[in-house]
């Protein structure tokens, strides 16, 4: 059988292609541009395309879609009307884990970081797992092992309503993707339904959001410490298989009288809750399997390859170091200054917002997290959906000057911004320079590095 991929230089298609591939099917795949992700398919044997043509249909069975793409592209239309099925991502997954032993990992915030973490606890443990992640670790998005396979699912476009893991780790919920969801109460009653159909099933649920707090608590799920608690030092106690201790300057999950290290009061609290639930479903799946879970300690966390694009250092110039984090949610982006406060002090924040839609919702949230950071540079929007309505970064630019903050620029363009950084990047008077965005903004550092 074969199945063609549109949308393979993106994090999501190109490794759902590479797995599809290590199954024994044969694959194709396009894409408008080349990008990291799509050279990664291409070098593993994979016939890849530049641009959409009907052609690539020749000898195809299955087209699976990128979200992105548009129900009246010409290879969507052609297929459909040559009667070859058409799959969105999402829902070709769900096909190909089917009856398979899978730990899913979904939420908010820190899917690609958690699944990544569980992969190695799973590994330590002595296992050689599968993962599906959205983002490359050590030059890969997917490993193709044996069992579990681990996961990261995606609420963007509700198929991940069609997936009924083993394990369900959430690790946050807050509105997000309004394109689909529309609202909160509606985004709540979907993910509602869903936890009601996987009744009797392993259930992980990170508390200290509206949504998340209500799920955990309807459906009495194992949880971890919120970022309250951790910044407290309160701990979490679950009904069963373990609790999360602050003792003695050291995080620990604690269980049957064993401690597994997960961290100190230095590491930033979303990590540490990455590492949290990351530590609770691997447990959960070697305890069903018998296999005892490995001791963790310091030097097991600080030598996981990173996860590229989280907080990723991309070079040093002039001795600033740069880094480039995805961060594209208001929360997010709070994350990332907090973690970039106990590290580096002073910083400063290169803010690419992602998609108009989530702009505009959430342009309020957007203000408040940036309004603390300064020297602060404002690119326009980037827009996957073509359109530009209503607020734009030029707004967001004008209002911060408005409310009094006085270290912050507006580029037009990358190009315009990374030529103010090549020559005069030593005015903004920072050890550390962090590109937050889900765009392309991690282009500037061509311009430096």
């Amino acid at each position: 059988m074969h199945i063609h991929f549109m949308g393979v230089g993106g994090c999501g298609v190109s490794g759902l292609a590479l797995m599809t591939k290590s199954l024994g099917y044969a694959v194709s795949g396009c894409d408008i541009l080349s990008s990291p992700y799509y050279k990664m398919v291409e070098d593993n044997g994979v016939d890849c395309y530049i641009g959409h043509s009907v052609d690539h249909l020749n000898g195809v069975d299955v087209l699976v879609r990128s979200s992105a793409v548009p129900d009246d592209n010409v290879e969507v239309f052609k297929a459909k009307e040559e009667g070859i099925k058409v799959y969105t991502r999402g829902s070709f997954l769900a096909t190909l884990l089917n009856e398979k032993p899978v730990i899913g990992v979904a939420g908010s915030h820190g899917k690609t970081t958690t699944a990544w973490m569980i992969y190695h606890v799973l590994k330590k443990a002595g296992l050689k797992p599968s993962i599906y992640a959205g983002g490359k670790s050590d030059g890969a998005s997917n490993i193709n092992g044996d069992t579990p396979i681990i996961v990261e699912l995606d609420e963007s476009d509700g198929t991940i309503f069609e997936v009924d893991p083993e394990i369900l780790l959430i690790n946050n919920l807050e509105l997000e993707h309004m394109e689909f969801f529309k609202t909160g109460e509606n985004m709540l009653a979907m993910f509602e339904r869903y936890l009601i159909r996987r009744k009797g099933k392993d259930l992980i649920i990170g508390r200290g959001y509206e949504m998340s707090d209500s799920l955990c608590s309807l459906f009495q799920a194992h949880s971890f410490p919120s970022t309250s608690e951790i910044k407290s030092r309160e701990g979490y106690e679950n009904i069963s298989t373990g609790d999360f201790l602050f003792n003695d300057g050291k995080w620990c999950l604690t269980d049957s009288g064993r401690e597994y290290f997960a961290g100190t009061a230095k590491d930033a609290p979303h990590m540490l809750q990455n590492r949290f639930s990351s530590m609770l479903a691997a447990k959960k799946y070697l305890d069903s399997t018998g296999i005892e879970m490995p001791v963790l300690d310091e030097t097991f966390w600080d030598l996981l390859p990173p996860v590229e694009r989280r907080f990723q250092i991309a070079g040093v110039y002039r001795k600033v170091i740069l880094i480039d984090d995805y961060a594209h949610h208001p929360t997010e982006i709070t994350a990332v200054v907090e973690q970039a406060e106990i590290k580096y002090k002073n910083f400063g924040l290169i803010f690419q917002p992602h998609r108009t839609s989530r702009f505009n919702a959430f342009y309020e949230q957007f203000k408040k997290a940036v309004t603390i950071v300064g020297p602060l540079i404002i690119l326009p929007v980037f827009n996957p959906e073509g359109k530009e309505e209503g607020l734009t970064s030029l707004n967001l630019y004008n209002d911060l000057l408005k409310s009094g903050c006085s270290d912050v620029y507006y580029f037009s363009s990358i190009e315009e911004a990374g030529s103010f950084l090549k020559n005069d990047i030593e005015k903004l008077r920072v050890s550390a320079l962090i590109c937050v965005g889900a765009g392309d903004l991690n282009n500037i550092f061509k311009h430096l590095v």
